[in-house]
């Protein structure tokens, strides 16, 4: 005898979901497409918005050199963070999904720690341990490594330093969680077969580990390409990137329609990146089932 599940259960799964929906909408989907049709209006220096339909915002940003040269500064920004997010974090995770107990919580609360503090805290940390007389180098001169003080603030250099701290823990908890969702009888069986440990971490573990390390990067670089706290305060005007262009459009010459073409573009630059990084996700993973 089956139960056939009840209509008024999937009424009420529904309801639930409502009113998360509704917000999502209502202060995140409205304001992006009252954003996006602002892109659209014209734009008069002293005068502010005009009543005009154009693209010229758009095609200014795409066919300026300066432009796009940030662009691209920020989507390397991105790509670097999360290579070293994925190399600094793949480990880290590894060894913490292999904890249990009381070690786990430790190194679970280690990694959690740098998210307790707020981006300008942590920020202002940096540049003290990245300026030219900050600790760090200050202990390379004092170790013979360098003779001079390296200049990491108002760099790219230390702005990367400073995001992958930041960003780290999310890559090791998107790793984590697929880890430990790797069913160990797998290994087991590898084992009792006469596979050895590298043999287990490279035919196995690494193959089953890739959504997670997927949707750590996706996560890691959405964040690092929309950072605006660490760039703008270690980079300074020196570094421009695109949330702090997107800024000095808005907040400084109020030319709210060019700064959201500039939003909306590097936006669809985003998408795009993303498509291309599942695209390539689904070709490994169909070349994995066919090769198994």
């Amino acid at each position: 005898m089956t139960i056939q599940p009840r209509a008024g259960r999937s009424w009420g799964a529904g309801a639930l979901v409502l009113p998360n929906l509704a917000w999502l909408v209502l202060f995140m989907l409205g304001p992006l497409l009252t954003l996006f049709v602002i892109s659209f209006r014209g734009y008069e220096a002293g005068r502010g918005i005009q009543d005009s339909w154009t693209v010229a915002h758009y095609a200014n940003f795409l066919t300026d050199p300066y432009h796009l040269e940030i662009l691209g500064r920020t989507m390397r920004l991105g790509l670097v963070v999360t290579l070293w997010c994925l190399l600094l974090g793949y480990p880290l995770a590894y060894g913490l999904s292999r904890l249990r107990g009381f070690a786990r919580a430790i190194l679970y609360f280690v990694v959690l720690l740098p998210l307790l503090t707020s981006a300008v805290v942590r920020t202002f940390g940096w540049m003290i341990l990245l300026s030219n007389n900050g600790f760090l180098n200050r202990t390379l001169m004092d170790l013979g490594l360098t003779e001079g003080p390296i200049r990491f603030m108002y760099s790219m250099d230390g702005i990367i330093v400073a995001l992958v701290q930041v960003l780290l823990p999310f890559m090791v908890l998107a790793l984590d969680a697929t880890l430990l969702n790797i069913d160990p009888r797998i290994i087991e069986a590898a084992r009792n077969l006469g596979a050895g440990a590298v043999r287990v971490f490279v035919q196995i573990t690494l193959p089953l580990s890739v959504p997670g390390m997927l949707s750590g990067s996706v996560l890691v670089f959405t964040l690092a390409v929309s950072a605006f706290v660490t760039p703008s305060l270690i980079g300074g005007p020196r570094v421009p990137v695109m949330a702090t262009l997107i800024y000095q459009q808005g907040m400084s010459l109020l030319n709210w329609p060019f700064g959201g073409a500039i939003a909306f573009a590097m936006l669809a630059s985003v998408i795009a990146l993303f498509l291309v990084a599942m695209r390539l996700g689904q070709q490994g993973r169909d070349r994995q089932e066919r090769g198994t």
